[in-house]
């Protein structure tokens, strides 16, 4: 299951956005800010901030945030049969960062822990989609199948369950998953930076 939408303020607020965040990489010690599974990123090419960025008071940012909150709130009522209106989800991010790639940076397969959905904000993707022949797409976001192959038998009848999705990313574009799928940033180079926000949340019933 996934959920997906273009943010409208994208393209009056990408750039105090990118900018914000290139100020946030300039004061990392390391490449990998956040210490978190480092050896599933690669060894260069990949910057990665700490899991605090929307705690973060920039203006532009917070907005973004509030976009998030809101569109996640209707993802979690629509996967859950509209029984409960989105104005009665309260929506808290466990974990939320930045990445910064290029030269081949890439994170390899993994899923998220502590969280029911999570999400990718396309805020740069540069070149990133891009393929040549049938090759994996520079730079995309690729998901795995949590299916098994159903006895092992592989026929027309469970074509349907691909083992994998690429899924089509453009600027301003928010990506809902829910946090049990496995998924991969693959490898990324281009003329600009592919720079994504992503983030990690959990959803409860307000009192």
């Amino acid at each position: 299951m996934f959920f997906h939408r273009s943010w409208n303020s994208h393209d009056s607020e990408s750039t105090n956005i990118l900018s914000f965040l290139l100020g946030l990489r300039s004061k990392q010690s390391t490449r990998i800010e956040s210490q978190i599974a480092v050896s599933a990123k690669s060894s260069h090419g990949l910057y990665e901030g700490d899991f605090d960025l929307f705690t973060q008071p920039d203006e532009a940012l917070q907005k973004l945030v509030s976009f998030i909150r809101g569109t996640l709130a209707m993802a979690v009522s629509v996967a859950n049969g509209g029984d409960v209106a989105p104005a009665n989800i309260a929506i808290s991010f466990v974990d939320s960062w930045y990445h910064i790639t290029n030269d081949n940076g890439f994170h390899d397969a993994h899923f998220h822990h502590g969280c029911s959905w999570c999400g990718i904000y396309y805020l740069k993707i540069g070149s990133s989609g891009e393929r040549q022949a049938e090759s994996a797409p520079n730079g995309g976001s690729r998901f795995y199948s949590p299916l098994g192959l159903g006895g092992g038998y592989r026929d027309f009848g469970n074509k349907y369950q691909a083992a994998m999705v690429d899924v089509p990313i453009e600027n301003g574009m928010l990506l809902l998953f829910p946090s049990y799928l496995m998924h991969s940033g693959l490898p990324y180079r281009g003329a600009e930076d592919r720079v994504v926000i992503a983030f990690n949340a959990q959803a409860h019933l307000k009192s």
